[in-house]
């Protein structure tokens, strides 16, 4: 009994070190999820894989990965030797299905207005109402109903959480065991696209019958469905030991726990702040492999190395699909495109093939010699010698008794401008100008197609002062300065190298 006391003393001393509304511990953890292993093919290699992943402290901050040194993919064991972009799951527009379970009975009758409140704030308010459903279900001694609908329709839901005046055991696997239901038959528009699942519990822990081991099968049927569960724990009156019941959910479906000491919006507020992050500043990492590579079949973990060591989970890799199907071509979007394969001319298109040639051939020589004849032959005379002028004459433009012209001086062009040093374009220099603007999309300044560049990819703006500075805006694969990632904005030093997609760049100042 006292070998029990211990254990139980040692797992609740972890919980608080969890514990959202903590200060930072002095030696944190850390901790690396691969969330979803995405492979289609691609149209300008083999195949693309797609990793999307959670980074995050103990406390659930976010850890950062930007420098490209400090990730490695290990598939069956061996690193994958491949660059790679990194960009975030808000950068994707990909699908989210999420399950709000939330205590309703009398003992949380205070706290619920908070929690509608800041759920609603802080979280609901900042996701993708075009791509998320969602649904809330509210729970006492009886089982929450609800269905995954429209983010207008959950926010409305949500403000109005009241208690349901039960007092009695509490039915929270059950109603967990409805959001797993819900998620399986969430479907996206167009079918078959990634989407991501989620079931956010806010709850005391206690549950009808105490079954630990029903706790920890649910957590592992999860993760197998690829839902993560993520625990806000808070216990009105101070009972520890159920909130056991919510660190072991997420601990088995690779989610995350939270637990609030206090009731009130400054610590709440915070907590779904973090979740929100964790879900859109998620890292996507992209790898386009040649079509020699197989990885379809094999395990695959992410490593992080350098200042913060540790190990993700392992998950298998996919067969290259394309929108959920097979593909024998390559994926343009949600359409899996196949290329026609070469097809003969025959006599008819080998007659206009030829006759087609004749004719520009004639049309070239007869261009040729009309400009010939405008040409006149021109005898060079011998350096500091001019043909003799008539008597009277005047040189060309000049009118007699008017002032001599003045000459201007040869204006140099010099500012500021781009080399490109990669591309079909490598060498050339283009001047820069207030509002320049770089991406794939017609009528930018520098339209650059390399599969990798954004519509609106990136943004030059110069001040009177000469400053230059360069705006991502909001691009899949990022803008880089020297390496390193923009984030919104940055300022640019004469000689900076730039990678905008696959295409290296150097800014000059003059």
């Amino acid at each position: 009994m006292k070998r029990a006391a211990v254990a139980m003393l040692g797992v609740l001393l972890a919980l608080r070190a969890a514990r959202a509304d903590d200060a930072p511990a002095a030696k944190p953890s850390y901790r690396v999820v691969v969330d979803r292993v995405h492979h289609e093919p691609a149209s300008i290699t083999g195949t693309r894989l797609e990793i999307t992943m959670s980074a995050l402290t103990l406390q659930g901050q976010l850890i950062d990965l930007t420098d490209p040194k400090t990730i490695r993919t290990l598939i069956g064991g061996r690193e994958l030797k491949a660059p790679y972009a990194l960009g975030t799951f808000a950068g994707t527009k990909d699908a989210i299905a999420l399950v709000v379970v939330v205590q309703s009975s009398v003992d949380y009758t205070e706290v619920l207005p908070v929690i509608a409140e800041t759920l609603d704030g802080s979280l609901l308010a900042k996701l993708d109402e075009t791509t998320t459903q969602v649904a809330i279900l509210p729970y006492g001694e009886a089982i929450g109903a609800g269905k995954l609908g429209s983010m207008k329709s959950a926010r409305s839901k949500a403000t109005g959480l009241v208690n349901d005046g039960t007092t009695g055991d509490m039915a929270l696997l059950e109603t967990i065991e409805r959001g797993l239901s819900l998620l399986k038959r969430a479907k996206t528009e167009p079918e078959g696209q990634p989407l991501r699942k989620v079931i956010v519990v806010i709850s005391d822990g206690r549950e009808r019958g105490e079954d630990r081991d029903r706790v920890t099968r649910l957590g592992t049927r999860a993760n197998k469905e690829g839902v993560r569960i993520h625990s806000f724990a808070y216990s009105p009156h101070d009972a520890r030991r159920p909130l056991l019941n919510l660190g072991e959910l997420s601990k088995r479906s690779f989610g995350t726990f939270r637990w609030l000491q206090r009731g009130k919006a400054d610590s709440w507020a915070p907590a779904f702040d973090q979740l929100r992050d964790e879900i859109l500043k998620q890292y996507v990492l992209t790898y386009y492999l040649s079509a020699d590579d197989d990885p379809a079949r094999k395990m695959l973990k992410v490593t992080t190395v350098g200042r913060i060591e540790t190990t993700s989970n392992e998950m298998k890799i996919p067969e290259p699909v394309c929108n959920g199907e097979p593909c024998e071509g390559y994926c343009s979007g949600t359409v899996c495109a196949i290329a026609l394969p070469p097809q003969g001319r025959g006599i008819v298109g080998w007659i206009l093939l030829i006759g087609g040639i004749g004719l520009g051939g004639l049309l070239l020589l007869v261009g040729i010699g009309f400009v010939l004849s405008k040409r006149s032959p021109k005898i060079p005379l011998p350096p500091g010698m001019t043909l003799p002028m008539k008597p009277g004459a005047m040189p060309p433009g000049v009118v007699p008794g008017a002032p001599p012209p003045v000459v201007a001086a040869p204006v140099v062009a010099a500012g500021p401008c781009l080399l490109l040093l990669s591309g079909p374009r490598t060498g050339e220099r283009i001047p820069l100008k207030h509002g320049f603007a770089i991406g794939k999309a017609q009528g930018s300044d520098l339209q650059i197609d390399d599969g990798y560049t954004s519509n609106h990819h990136a943004q030059f703006t110069l001040d009177h002062f000469g400053n230059c500075r360069v705006y991502d805006l909001g691009s899949t694969n990022g803008t880089f300065v020297n390496g390193v990632r923009v984030q919104g904005e940055a300022v640019l030093d004469s000689g900076a190298s730039l990678r905008i997609g696959s295409t290296e760049l150097r800014f000059l100042a003059q």
